[in-house]
């Protein structure tokens, strides 16, 4: 596509899907604040660009509508006691291009899904920009401020998020072409063989019927030839795409097949309120946390063995389909076996590849913390010295040391690594 004719999405637009594409762009690169996603997408996109920084990489995300369904598309929708939950697509280009001491080292383009979960309170009632006496200092605040800290004293607080917000976001190939583009991926065999035909043609028949007749003879071959064996190159090629892509995607289903309507079963015999749609925007943000975290084994939702750098040379994941492997109680403990599979990008020594990679994680949560789903605001304080800390980012208190156990509120992950 040409890019005067790319439809970008705005920061200004009144609809929060290609709001939140655009400041994904601007928050990759510029470590703009992307104010649509929720409190997790956020912390997960911030530590993201700190992994960029800290290896001295520059990445970009050039993200243009494009194909069959560039307006929209409500793809499923899932409502609980208190939220409505409506996963968006949109088909789009996705450029992605990483430089280093402002050199390119990667560049990389496809034809994408993008996916959105847009998460929504059902109840009208708004309370963002409600003015709100912060409880520790009593300054004048709008609520929405509070969600980073109160900026007169701060003040840290546990807050449940201010909606809509995206909750999860991903991307995965398309695969179905408009009529435009058909025509263009066609072209790009037919041209380079029809000129080649030409030159071989005309070249073949130069010494046996003159120079006139040989650029005739060698047009008409050149044409025909070119343009059979071009468009039998480009059906090929793309059957056979499909068929690789195909194999791959017929050994997920065999993993992921009937994941959703177990764990929802499962579920229903310790909490209702934690949907198979909640719990896996829950874990790929708490993977991401992990995986792009300087110090992954210092965060308080993770309780395992050190990780030693596993992931230090991850600079992007994409996460693609989740399998539900176990879930058992014990002891009033919930435990969740889970397999990500997904598409990463590692860099190492200015150099980038893609890999596949299955991530297995382990998580617990206890069956009687109860989820908090209505909005609520509570002083985060130190059970020892008082002090107000963001407890979603330090295990232990950091004026007094004493450990946070953010187990008692929320899920922990035991265990993460990638297998084979």
């Amino acid at each position: 596509m040409n890019d005067d004719k790319k439809i970008k999405w705005s920061k200004n637009s009144n609809n929060i899907f290609e709001r939140f594409a655009a400041e994904l762009e601007d928050g990759i690169e510029t470590g703009a604040k992307v104010t649509t996603g929720n409190q997790d997408v956020r912390y997960g996109i911030e530590l993201w660009r700190n992994r960029l920084e800290k290896k001295g990489l520059k990445m970009s995300y050039d993200i243009a509508a494009r194909g069959l369904n560039s307006d929209g598309n409500n793809f499923r929708e899932w409502n609980d006691e208190h939220y409505i939950n409506k996963l968006y697509y949109r088909t789009c280009e996705l450029k992605k291009t990483v430089n280093k001491d402002e050199k390119k080292i990667f560049s990389d383009f496809d034809n994408m899904d993008m996916y959105q979960v847009v998460t929504d309170v059902k109840s009208d009632v708004r309370v963002d920009d409600d003015i709100y006496c912060c409880p520790n200092c009593g300054a004048s605040v709008m609520i929405k401020e509070l969600v980073e800290g109160c900026p007169y004293c701060n003040t840290f607080f546990k807050m449940d998020e201010l909606y809509p917000k995206v909750s999860n976001f991903y991307f995965l190939r398309d695969y179905s072409r408009t009529e435009k583009e058909i025509k263009s991926e066609i072209r790009k065999f037919i041209y380079p063989l029809m000129i080649a035909g030409f030159i071989g043609y005309t070249v073949y028949f130069l010494f046996t019927i003159g120079l006139p007749w040989a650029i005739l003879a060698g047009a008409f071959g050149g044409f025909l030839s070119g343009g059979i064996i071009g468009y039998f190159a480009w059906a090929f090629s793309t059957l056979g795409r499909l068929f690789k892509d195909a194999g791959k995607a017929v050994v997920l289903l065999a993993n992921v097949g009937g994941t959703m309507i177990n764990f929802n079963k499962w579920m229903k015999r310790y909490n209702n309120d934690i949907s198979y749609e909640y719990f896996q925007a829950k874990v790929a943000s708490l993977v991401r946390v992990i995986i792009f975290s300087d110090d992954p084994d210092d965060l308080p939702f993770y309780d395992g063995e050190k990780i030693n750098g596993t992931f230090d040379n991850i600079i992007d994941m994409n996460r693609g389909a989740l399998a539900v492997r176990k879930i058992n109680e014990e002891n009033g403990v919930l435990q969740t076996v889970v397999d990500i599979y997904m598409l990463d990008l590692y860099e190492n020594n200015g150099k980038v590849k893609k890999k596949e990679d299955k991530v297995q994680v382990v998580l617990e949560k206890k069956t009687d913390v109860a989820l908090d789903l209505g909005f609520s605001i509570k002083k985060i304080q130190c059970p020892s010295c008082a002090g107000s800390f963001d407890a979603t980012k330090n295990k232990v208190c950091p004026y007094c040391n004493t450990s946070y156990n953010i187990g008692d509120m929320d899920w922990v992950v035991k265990s993460i690594k990638i297998v084979k």
